[in-house]
């Protein structure tokens, strides 16, 4: 406008329009406009910025991807709150002492300042009672307490000193002894939990079906079962521990703090919000170690494991050397691991001690500024030392938590897992079984698109002795794992005495049928209690009679301790023939009405083969016996024999049948006996 002092620039503008007049685009005029004054040009200059960092979109991912991670890092804490409930009682009263230990260790500095000022005052008395006047809501019946009943207003000052004097020890011993209940609580609750886990853990994994087993690697489950869930534990002591009594003395702490000084105290912290922005920024890097750690931890058991149980095959080829460095190499990545977790939290605690001593220096500012006394600028110091502890503690514990919750989670995924062979919800227990077992339409595959058994139909009948023979991958092993119900048929269905196993309980299942194998497994436990495993309630004499019969008894009795004798790791202070009569006696004690023997005479010499042949031939009266036999000498008097090739049933018929009409058992036979 003319005459204006205001500044103007010209600007494009349409001018007036009379009432039905149109203007051309190309009719524009020009117009003096106000320049923008300097803020808003800022903020117009800023506003692409602002919509790239702070734009709604990205806040509410951010925000998204916080509660996301918040959740996933907090859901297994919740699941493994839950196994505090039997033990409720005794975590509540950790609680309420750890509780109680916080809120007394925040109130040292006001004890402090309290005991300072009645012992450097010259007149303590009024000191005394104007104290107590200061305490707020608890100054009236404190005040009643020391003036109407206890009269301090008119002892000595010595006296008055020597009690204000015991008030710290006093207070200090409180505070012990709930530190003590804290912890002790807080140990045997865990503890508690730890054993809970690793029983439901244990009933979880030995519930899984043999290919569960097949896939899974011993060392991992080692790993999960012992260190896994003894960091759990761990994690349970130091939520009881840490997150109670720490927290508790902070806001105790602050609020003595703020009561003493309130302008000294918002100096000295007034950085404590910094201290937040490590946690949050090595928390996820903390995550991602942690995974890298429990990984290599897993290695290692592996690699343990595998020279312990394998240390025959590794000496016989002379690789000691070579599984010493594989098990250094897995040692020395798992130090890797353990260290880089470790920096990354440990490298809070410096920050946070630096950011207390830069508070401590803003405060002695003041302090020097309005002219405080030494006992109150004393109280408050280690006020603020006991705050920023709290402080430097709880940084650490959100990154432990952090570094455990993959650890946590890792052992719920486990104990979620469900077996690939599972009971029915309506399946029952079989009491009673004659025998009778019948595969109908069976096909099963270990890998899909490769059947182990195609279409296969028959039917074990009650009584009788089968033997199962064919080349190695015939499916004869097989045929066993399904009649024990290892597995489950891809299609078609087996039945024992007319009922799909399907519809039976495992357990009650396999009471009924006794098993050999050609991997003879023993306890490290005596013979006597090797044998017992067949039937737990079985009696000396009854364990002796097994013995007899598997031709066992008499090198018992050789053995310095007879059935006492410990057989050592998977029964290695026994030969390979005596560890199989002891399994053969196992499976003869249990005697139930199904029996599978799965090359259980290979390791016997031609003696012992013939007497336990004859012990069998007697067991198996009245049972169903099937038979897998490389030693077609053993199977000579089955009642048929099965030959399998790929799967299926190629021929069947007596020894003599087979020999007088078949070609693959023929085949086998004259290989053997070099005819």
């Amino acid at each position: 406008m003319p005459g204006s002092s205001e500044r103007t620039n010209p600007t494009l503008r349409r001018g007036n329009l009379g009432v039905g007049e149109q203007r051309r685009p190309d009719e524009l005029e020009w117009a003096p406009q106000p320049i923008l004054s300097f803020r808003p040009t800022l903020a117009l200059a800023l506003r692409p910025a602002t919509r790239l960092y702070l734009s709604r979109p990205m806040v509410l991912r951010k925000l998204t991807t916080f509660v996301t991670s918040f959740r996933q890092g907090v859901a297994p804490y919740i699941q493994l709150s839950a196994y505090l409930k039997p033990y409720r009682t005794i975590f509540i009263i950790g609680t309420i002492c750890g509780v109680g230990f916080g809120a007394i260790s925040g109130a040292i500095p006001l004890i402090i300042n309290f005991v300072g000022k009645v012992v450097f005052s010259s007149n303590a008395e009024t000191n005394l009672v104007q104290e107590i006047q200061n305490l707020g809501v608890m100054a009236k019946p404190l005040n009643y307490l020391a003036v109407n009943i206890l009269h301090l207003d008119s002892v000595s000052k010595g006296f008055l000193v020597g009690v204000a004097c015991l008030l710290i020890p006093t207070v200090m011993m409180l505070r012990s002894l709930l530190d003590f209940l804290n912890n002790y609580c807080s140990e045997w609750t865990s503890q508690k939990v730890l054993i809970d886990i690793r029983a439901e853990l244990m009933e979880r994994i030995t519930g899984q079906s043999l290919e569960y087993f097949n896939e899974a690697r011993a060392g991992n489950l080692f790993q999960r079962v012992i260190n896994e869930t003894r960091a759990m534990q761990t994690v349970l002591t130091t939520i009881n521990t840490q997150l109670i009594s720490q927290p508790a003395t902070i806001i105790s702490g602050l609020f003595v703090l703020f009561k003493l000084d309130w302008r000294f105290t918002l100096g000295a912290l007034i950085l404590m919000p910094l201290c937040i922005g490590p946690m949050l920024f090595l928390g996820k890097r903390i995550r991602q170690a942690a995974k890298a750690e429990q990984g290599e931890g897993q290695q290692m058991m592996v690699v343990l494991h595998e020279m312990i149980t394998g240390i025959k095959v590794i000496k016989s080829f002379s690789r000691t050397q070579h599984e010493l460095a594989r098990f250094n190499a897995s040692s020395h990545m798992q130090f890797r691991m353990n260290i880089r977790a470790r920096r990354l939290m440990d490298a809070t605690a410096p920050v946070v001690e630096s950011l207390a001593a830069i508070g401590i220096a803003i405060g002695l500012y003041y302090v020097y500024s309005v002219g405080m006394s030494g006992t109150t600028f004393l109280s408050l110091c280690i006020g603020v030392f006991l705050i920023y502890y709290p402080l430097k503690t709880l940084s650490r514990t959100h990154l432990l938590l952090v570094r455990s919750g993959v650890i946590v989670a890792s052992v719920f995924e486990l104990m979620k897992s469900k077996p690939s062979v599972a009971d029915a919800p309506d399946a029952k227990p079989i009491t009673t079984c004659r025998g009778e077992i019948a595969f109908e339409n069976v096909t099963f595959s270990y890998r899909e698109g490769i059947p182990a058994l195609e279409d296969f139909n028959f039917r074990f009948e009650q009584g009788k002795y089968y033997a199962l023979v064919g080349a190695s991958g015939a499916g004869k092993s097989t045929l066993l794992s399904l009649i024990m119900r290892f597995y489950d048929p891809t299609t078609g269905c087996v039945r024992m005495d007319g009922t799909d196993m399907t519809r039976l309980t495992q357990d009650s299942l396999r009471e009924q049928i006794g098993i050999v194998t050609q991997d003879t497994f023993l306890f490290h436990e005596s013979i006597q209690k090797n044998i017992a495993y067949g039937r737990l309630d079985a009696t000396k004499e009854d364990i002796v009679h097994a013995a007899q019969l598997a031709h066992a008894h008499d090198f018992i009795l050789a053995q310095k301790d007879g059935y006492d004798t410990v057989v050592g790791d998977k029964g290695c202070m026994l030969s390979g023939g005596q560890q199989q009569r002891i399994s053969i006696a196992r499976a003869l004690l249990k005697n139930a009405p199904v029996l599978l023997l799965d090359e259980a005479t290979s390791a016997l010499d031609s003696a012992s083969e013939k007497h336990i042949q004859s012990a069998l031939d007697v067991l198996a009266s009245g049972r169903t016996v099937i038979a897998i036999a490389h030693r077609l000498s053993t199977i000579l008097k089955a009642d048929q024999i099965l030959v399998l090739d790929h799967g299926k049933v190629q021929e069947i018929g007596t020894h003599s049948e087979l020999i007088a009409h078949s070609g693959i058992y023929r085949k086998l036979y004259d290989l053997q006996f070099n005819v």
